[in-house]
């Protein structure tokens, strides 16, 4: 099921501070109170219990703690005044009285009351979370980590949070934990990433300072993977854009085409897969590969396939994730017959120039994972390139496979001692990407750890998160899957087992040789029958999109007439004559016309055009929302900073819709017919109506210009 998309909304002023509530500590010693009765079972059980559904690893690390053995719980006839001591050190958790520090600290917090996503380092006597989420609805998803299992053990004996684990609405951690995937989980949660402009990792008090390394490990990683997320989000809707037109321009051919699903099913023919990429080590690799490839399965990326074709190796299957039409050349600089009997796992977005410069062989065109690929609903034709490169897709697709054994080679990612980046005999050459310290594009360049662990070897800011991509994936990867790492040279790759590939070769069963990855292409009735859903779905879009460009148009204008208006008494210093009863109609249209767009199922196409600059925008945006006001000037305040803020919103959207309505009437428009009423008479003069049953290879009419606008 795909995840409901969230903007940020305005809302109505504030409610009074919870602050006015904390001093009432009736939710806290009630709970303790109840948890002193006799129940069937326990407030831990209840806790682990619901932990076990989430995070197994922590509730079995839990239920093994032993209880009193590092620190000593003291509870007095306050039965929220709970007091934890280290029994070594003699360090209490608080230094005073739990109460008031526990008060103070919600004080502090005052300012964040607003914030549907909070995170802690440091557990301390649960009664701070357990108020929290009593008297804040706001809150969504809070987040503990916590350095000391036995700390967290007595909190889950003390307050029962069973049913908010197992909504997610709370999160315990143990720190030692904590690593890339646990962060990823994290701050995939529901709109979790629209807020990680407000991220903070708050030390619940100076008790937790003792634990600095492990607090400053994890922040690391947790602002690495926001890092991550907010470049995924990109800052520029070009190349989302060009997918869109190739994936409708492609649209017959990916259908004519055997499935992703049938492909997966098929092309396990061994149990060991290898990953051929083009790092500098390829070349030393080659005279094994050759040895090697009879009885592995070999999924070569692009770049790598003119490379084995001069050396004689036919890979199974190659790949290709990019767009771009220079990928074409990875398939003209080969000849016809090292195509032959090859298939070819190209993404359904690829450009026209790499789809025709592959003449033998058999193609399957994957989907990226996308939004506007969703849309369409062809499941059985699959998806796959979520990563960054196509090393990273190569492995998508293997564990798709379902092969034992993933042997990288050539997955350098960092430069050669001898300053190239790429294999003998690249297309582009050894030194495409150069290695100049004195360059400008050079200045994100840094050393990272070495294959082997033999010292530090240079890399790109780029290459570093095809490296992070990979090794989270690698970490996801079942245990029954063994992945080894025999580049023996540039960066390693954490989760990989380093050995020589003449080991590889070595251990592997040579006594059959492998066996053909045979696929059958779609039939013609199941085709026509596919495309003629697609074209229903073009059809609704058109219909819907056009619906809601009117409605964003509308209020656009309407923000302008007031945006201008405002800036007039302002001008003639007359802002008492602001009309505010027009400014809350307005701040309502714009929150029904935000309600409108996002849960309408049909505006999934234009999200990756419009999601570069309207979800940076909304980042900025829940800034507003999470404001704390107490005065109706604030409020006031608040809302013309929303109304101005949407100025660009509304105008960055209408122009998405518009580009996006574009693409399908001229891209799709090369295999079906538009519907008169989205037609002008510019573009019908241009569209070549191709017959809609035929698998035909699509003409291209259509140019992009270097901001991504469609030109007609």
């Amino acid at each position: 099921m795909a995840k409901k998309k969230t903007t940020a909304r305005a809302t109505q002023k504030n409610a009074p501070s919870f602050l006015a509530q904390a001093k009432n500590m009736e939710h806290i010693q009630a709970q303790q109170a109840a948890s002193k009765q006799p129940k069937e079972q326990s407030i831990f059980d209840k806790n682990i219990a619901a932990l076990l559904l989430l995070d197994p690893l922590t509730a079995v690390q839990l239920q093994d703690v032993k209880p009193n053995e590092k620190f000593e719980l003291f509870v007095t006839s306050d039965p929220a005044n709970i007091n934890l001591i280290d029994k070594e050190s003699f360090k209490p958790v608080f230094v005073t009285n739990p109460v008031e520090e526990t008060l103070k600290k919600i004080q502090e917090l005052d300012s964040v009351q607003f914030y549907p996503h909070l995170y802690f380092f440091g557990a301390g006597n649960g009664v701070l979370y357990r108020m929290l989420l009593n008297q804040n609805q706001k809150l969504q998803h809070l987040v503990i980590v916590e350095p000391e299992p036995e700390i967290l053990f007595n909190v889950l004996n003390l307050f029962d949070f069973s049913e908010e684990i197992k909504t997610r609405r709370i999160e315990f951690h143990l720190a030692k934990n904590v690593n890339k995937i646990v962060a990823e989980y994290i701050f995939g949660y529901k709109d979790s990433s629209l807020y990680c402009k407000l991220y903070d990792f708050r030390l619940f008090n100076n008790f937790y300072a003792q634990y600095s390394e492990e607090y400053l490990r994890i922040n690391k990683i947790f602002t690495e993977v926001i890092e991550s997320i907010v470049i995924g989000l990109g800052n520029d809707s070009n190349d989302s854009v060009i997918g869109l037109l190739h994936q409708c321009l492609n649209m017959p051919q990916m259908l004519a085409a055997p499935n992703y699903h049938k492909f997966v099913k098929s092309a396990h023919n061994t149990r060991t897969a290898i990953i051929v990429s083009t790092g500098p080590s390829l070349y030393k690799q080659l005279p094994t590969l050759k040895k090697i490839a009879p009885y592995c399965t070999l999924y070569c990326i692009d770049a790598s396939f003119p490379i084995l074709a001069k050396a004689g190796i036919k890979p199974d299957i190659v790949l290709t994730l990019e767009r771009v039409k220079e990928s074409a050349k990875f398939y003209t600089d080969t000849p016809k017959e090292a195509q032959e009997g090859v298939i070819f796992a190209i993404t359904s977005i690829a450009h026209e120039d790499t789809l025709n410069a592959i003449t033998e062989g058999q193609k399957v065109l994957p989907m990226r994972p996308f939004p506007y690929t969703f849309y369409f609903d062809l499941p059985d034709y699959g998806y796959a390139g979520i990563g960054m490169s196509a090393a990273n897709m190569a492995y998508e697709v293997i564990r798709h496979v379902g092969h034992e054994n993933i042997v990288f080679i050539g997955q350098d990612l960092a430069f050669a001692p001898d300053g190239s980046s790429h294999a003998k005999g690249a297309v582009y050459g050894e030194k495409e990407i150069s290695l100049d310290y004195n360059k400008k594009n050079r200045k994100d360049d840094v050393d990272i750890e070495a294959y082997g662990g033999n010292g530090m070897v240079r890399t790109t800011y780029i290459w570093r998160l095809f490296l992070k991509y990979l090794e989270i994936e690698i970490a996801k990867t079942p245990r029954t899957i063994k992945v080894f790492n025999c580049t023996e040279g540039g960066a390693r790759i954490h989760g990989t087992e380093e050995i020589p590939f003449e080991e590889i070769y070595n251990a592997i069963d040579k006594s059959q040789a492998k066996q053909p990855i045979l696929l059958e292409e779609t039939p013609q009735q199941e085709y026509e029958k596919l495309l003629r859903g697609v074209k229903r779905k073009v059809e609704k879009v058109l219909l819907h999109g056009y619906k809601q460009k009117e409605r964003i148009e509308k209020v656009f204008l309407e923000i302008c007439a007031v945006t201008e208006e405002l800036e007039k008494l302002n001008a003639d210093k007359q802002l008492e004559k602001v009309n505010f009863k027009k400014i809350d109609r307005l701040v309502e249209k714009i929150n029904a016309v935000k309600d409108g767009f996002t849960s309408n199922p049909h505006t999934r196409i234009f999200d990756n055009i419009v999601q570069s600059y309207i979800m940076h925008q909304e980042m900025e945006l829940v800034r507003i929302t999470t404001l704390v006001v107490r005065t109706d000037e604030e409020n006031r305040a608040r809302q013309v900073d929303w109304i101005y803020k949407h100025k660009y919103w509304f105008f960055s959207l209408a122009g998405g819709i518009h580009t996006v309505l574009a693409i399908l009437k001229k891209a799709c428009g090369q295999w079906m017919e538009i519907p008169e009423k989205y037609r002008d008479e510019e573009e019908e003069a241009n569209v070549s109506i191709k017959d809609p049953t035929a698998k035909p290879s699509v003409k291209r009419e259509i140019t992009l210009d270097i901001n991504g606008i469609l030109k007609i």
